[in-house]
């Protein structure tokens, strides 16, 4: 588990259960774990944690995502994206960094800025 992985656990505030049907759009600009059934987009987050029961079908907004469980939809995440083992991804991802751990299914594009997208980064010179 990454730095970042752990720091998205520890900070969510919203839940759906394992139990749960949601259907809609969700926005929060604090953390969300879903482990039931969400049909709808996630339009904002500060990260989202995709449990292994957890089946999303829409695009998820968010800086940084971790999956476990099954997404139908794209994902834009310019922190990180993180799939784990039991991952399932049809769509496209938008994202920085990406980590896929072993035995996870991604089927789509990932699509990551080339070195004429990003920002130089700027070295403190001594004067």
């Amino acid at each position: 588990m990454s730095k970042k992985n752990k720091k998205v656990f520890d900070s969510i505030q919203t839940w759906v259960g394992a139990d749960t049907v949601f259907t809609g759009d969700v926005t929060t600009t604090k953390s969300i774990r879903i482990d039931g059934k969400l049909l709808g987009n996630i339009k904002e987050s500060e990260s989202v944690v995709i449990g292994e029961t957890a089946e999303i079908v829409g695009d998820i907004n968010t800086k940084y995502i971790v999956v476990s469980g099954k997404v139908k939809g794209n994902i834009f995440a310019k922190e990180g994206i993180e799939l784990l083992t039991k991952s399932k991804i049809i769509g496209d991802l938008y994202t920085d960094i990406l980590y896929v751990n072993e035995g996870a299914i991604f089927k789509g594009k990932c699509n990551m800025p080339d070195e004429s997208e990003q920002q130089p980064i700027e070295i403190n010179k001594k004067k």
